[in-house]
């Protein structure tokens, strides 16, 4: 018999902890183990290894154990980042289906949207937290907000803006859906009114941020920023097919309308597109009429990989695997079967990480301003603690999406969602 919660916002919150987190097989509580344990050491490196010099009274330890420097300022940290602040808004285009244009099937798994969205902006502040190193100096900052002459001010309010709407869309879904009511327009126009904007808006000042620095000539594009959304349209709602693909392989009785699949994997195809043709325009403006040879130096590295070869791997494999995801998207038979949308999610998903992780941040800072061609190589330290980061963002993601999917069974497959 299924345990009864009352009508208020902390009967919800219980909800969500009982259904996320207390309620599982032996596999869900294993992986969760795995990712609370791979997150604890990254945390345990962060603090204690690059704090050691507070922490342990020890000479070894700090920013040093990076191969960050005074010329590569931004590393893998700010390099995934880039990634899942476009994960997080689009996260987005679930809701823009459901509440704006009313597709029923959308309406039914909107609220993972939200959850993509909570999690992967997590895993953003987490990795703003290892990069500037000890948190407190972010503190200096904080009596001059709100500063809106400041690009780096801009990002704070729309990124703390829209993980807090998104936080309120999912647990007023979640109080609805549990008590099988369906979410009222009252509710669903101003959220979308608001949501969207914000959605755009963050992975647009994250290009701002860059592309205002005239000493970094490869971000000086008024590509970058559409190129940024364009593909995290890509591997955003990817990652929202391969979540429901799984969803619907494990969880008994939960089911997708083949239509969500169909008009997604159209979207990501579009995006893939558009994020391809950006790319070759900034390959025809370097090469073709650009009268910057610090900019055509810095494009060298990120497509040629003169001294950074695993730059010009990575830029090759953003438009190989791009190429192939939009090709396998217009067969017919690959794009409507399981296996074939969980392949064009994955290789779509490998795709912009490449796309939109080190091939675009690195470049910018070799060589620097003064000339100097110093290589960036992440360390041990950095991948584990980058790694522990994501754990972390996983089981955010796993808690609530299964909180998730449990208020939409019981409005959608066992309420009178179910006859709508």
């Amino acid at each position: 018999m299924a345990k009864e919660y009352g009508d208020s916002f902390l009967d919800t919150i219980k909800y969500i902890i009982d259904e996320g987190l207390l309620k599982g097989s032996k596999a869900f509580y294993l992986a969760l183990l795995g990712l609370l344990l791979i997150g604890a050491y990254g945390m345990y490196l962060w603090i204690f290894v690059q704090h050691a010099p507070i922490f342990l009274g020890s000479n070894y330890g700090g920013m040093i154990t990076t191969d960050l420097t005074d010329s590569v300022t931004w590393g893998i940290y700010i390099s995934f980042f880039v990634f899942w602040v476009g994960v997080a808004a689009a996260g987005i285009v679930f809701g823009i289906a459901a509440y704006a244009f009313g597709h029923k099937g959308f309406k039914k798994v909107a609220v993972l949207g939200e959850v993509q969205a909570v999690a992967a902006l997590i895993t953003v502040l987490l990795l703003i937290a290892v990069d500037v190193g000890r948190p407190l100096r972010a503190m200096i900052l904080m009596p001059q907000l709100p500063n809106l002459h400041s690009m780096l001010d801009w990002d704070f309010i729309v990124i703390s803006g829209y993980l807090t709407l998104n936080l309120i869309g999912f647990l007023v879904t979640i109080h609805y859906y549990r008590r099988d009511l369906p979410l009222p327009a009252k509710f669903t126009v101003p959220f979308i009114i608001i949501a969207a904007p914000f959605a755009i808006g963050i992975h647009t000042v994250t290009a701002f941020l860059s592309q205002a620095l005239t000493a970094r000539p490869i971000w000086n594009s008024p590509l970058l920023a559409p190129r940024y959304v364009a593909t995290a349209f890509a591997s955003g709602p990817a990652i929202l097919v391969l979540a429901l693909v799984l969803a619907e392989k494990y969880i008994k009785g939960f089911r997708v309308d083949p239509d969500v699949y169909k008009k997604t994997m159209i979207v990501i195809a579009g995006a893939l597109v558009v994020g391809l043709y950006f790319t070759l325009s900034e390959a025809h403006e370097i090469y073709w009429y650009t009268t910057e040879p610090w900019k055509k130096a810095q494009a060298n590295e990120m497509i040629f990989g003169y001294h950074l070869p695993y730059l010009a791997v990575m830029y090759w494999l953003w438009v190989a695997l791009g190429i192939a995801a939009v090709i396998l998207t217009l067969i017919p038979r690959v794009r409507n079967s399981r296996t074939g949308m969980l392949f064009i999610a994955v290789l779509t998903i490998i795709a912009v990480v490449n796309e939109k992780t080190m091939s675009i941040v690195i470049p910018a800072y070799i060589p620097d301003p003064l000339g100097r061609y110093i290589p960036y190589y992440p360390t041990p330290v950095e991948y584990a603690i980058t790694l522990g980061v994501h754990a972390l963002g996983i089981l955010v993601y796993l808690v609530l999406a299964k909180a998730a999917i449990s208020a939409i069974m019981r409005h959608y497959f066992q309420g009178s969602g179910a006859h709508h």
